[in-house]
């Protein structure tokens, strides 16, 4: 069995009930506020299209690629991303409830204001997203690419980065005090004039020596 950390947050065990193509799905978020559940789309292009708000549960979404889709307002509850490409597409205001991403590519990905409620990501490329204003309650990140991603003044409770790269992670305004990142690659961090997101956080001691270097603090070689 996978350790816990490994494992995502979607509920979608067993086969879906039923398997969508790209035209189907259309048709679904043609309608204001659609819900669509219980499916798996697999190996879809969409491109320019917009959800208008739907609702999807329990679904999965397999070998998938968006191109400027928008997501913006959409709820996602139990739904898992596997192998998807995401290219400049926003989930902006969205409602993301026990949402995983496995080995997908979603560099620039905008979820500004979203709300993230037990999601998991796993060999996932998030570089230049935006997470700014973010309101989470569990976040689990393992092996992710955060490079120069911004979380700007975001509510962050129960968040994990394990084995991560977040060089350049972009943080104002937000309280990191209690996040370990001591696992991850977390250097030049963007902060606020006075470093207090630096505060409480958990870091092993060659990234403090590195930390102490951004305070004007020199740290002497035994």
């Amino acid at each position: 069995m996978l350790s816990k950390r490994f494992q995502g947050f979607a509920e979608v065990a067993g086969a879906p009930a039923q398997k969508l193509g790209s035209d189907e799905l259309l048709d679904v978020f043609e309608d204001e506020d659609a819900y669509v559940a219980h499916a798996l789309v697999e190996d879809m292009e969409l491109a320019y299209e917009c959800t208008h708000a739907a609702t999807c549960e329990g679904m999965t979404f397999r070998s998938c690629e968006f191109d400027h889709v928008d997501f913006r307002d959409s709820t996602f509850r139990d739904v898992r991303f596997e192998n998807c490409r995401f290219i400049n597409c926003a989930m902006d205001k969205g409602w993301l409830n026990r949402v995983d991403f496995v080995g997908c590519s979603a560099p620039g990905l905008s979820l500004l204001q979203a709300r993230l409620a037990g999601v998991f990501a796993c060999d996932t490329d998030f570089s230049y997203a935006n997470f700014s204003e973010v309101s989470v309650d569990q976040l689990r990140l393992h092996s992710c690419r955060l490079r120069e991603t911004a979380l700007q003044r975001a509510k962050l409770k129960r968040v994990s980065f394990d084995e991560c790269d977040l060089t350049r992670l972009d943080v104002f305004g937000t309280k990191l005090a209690g996040i370990d990142f001591s696992t991850s690659i977390f250097q030049a961090p963007v902060l606020s004039g006075d470093y207090h997101e630096l505060r409480g956080i958990i870091v092993a001691p060659e990234q403090a020596i590195e930390l102490a270097g951004l305070l004007g603090v020199r740290v002497l070689d035994e």
